[in-house]
């Protein structure tokens, strides 16, 4: 699922030349937390409620502020994962998207992404999980499949995190068997490192915690 696919028209961006108490206005109406600032369809940066209420006054212009603004965003192109990796980096509660010119299309909502990963059939296939940990040199996809696949299994998903000034990465498979404790034994045997694990009948606590994180930070 590409970004361009997944913006919300109903949510309106704001001019730098409105005052704060317009842009909590508008917060408050759509239900986030941010705004995209543009100006002449060029994308200025993000604004959040928290920025607007530490300032002097909210009848303060959102243009006396726009030093201080960060501009996080993904290309029109660019994948679901990745759309996840800034909204979580960043703690956004919209993602503005922008075309191959750098001119603004839009923004997309956690809620948007939440019912989107919901609805993915990758989710709602029945499963097991596996996460892996890794040095980033040790990672091959090609053996990681085989592995898999020798036990007759297929790999419905796969998600990489690749941690900052850090060599390790966590790579998270979602596969299309309950059963997975043949796998997860096979990995063992193959000394990659298996940090948590997930299937119907006997559900990994740490796994579950980090999946209820996600769930409360796409949909706070």
């Amino acid at each position: 699922m590409q970004a361009h696919k997944l913006i919300s028209s109903s949510i309106q961006s704001i001019h730098p030349d409105e005052d704060g108490n317009r842009a909590l206005q508008l917060m408050d109406q759509y239900r986030i937390n941010h705004l995209a600032v543009v100006k002449n369809n060029f994308y200025l940066g993000v604004i959040s409620d928290k920025e607007i209420l530490n300032w002097n006054s909210t009848e303060e212009y959102i243009e006396e502020h726009l030093p201080n603004l960060a501009s996080p965003n993904v290309l029109h192109d660019q994948h679901l994962f990745d759309i996840i990796e800034v909204l979580e980096q960043n703690n956004l509660s919209v993602v503005p998207v922008l075309d191959e010119d750098q001119q603004y299309q839009g923004v997309i909502t956690n809620r948007k992404l939440l019912y989107t990963i919901a609805n993915s059939a990758a989710i709602q296939s029945i499963g097991g999980v596996i996460v892996l940990q890794m040095n980033n040199n040790d990672y091959s996809m090609t053996e990681i499949a085989n592995i898999i696949e020798s036990n007759n299994t297929k790999i419905l998903s796969s998600y990489v995190i690749s941690k900052k000034d850090s060599t390790q990465m966590e790579l998270t498979l979602k596969l299309n068997k309950s059963d997975i404790t043949a796998i997860i034994k096979d990995f063992e045997r193959y000394e990659y490192n298996v940090k948590a694990s997930y299937k119907e009948d006997n559900p990994d606590t740490d796994f579950q915690e980090r999946y209820e994180q996600l769930m409360r930070f796409l949909n706070p």
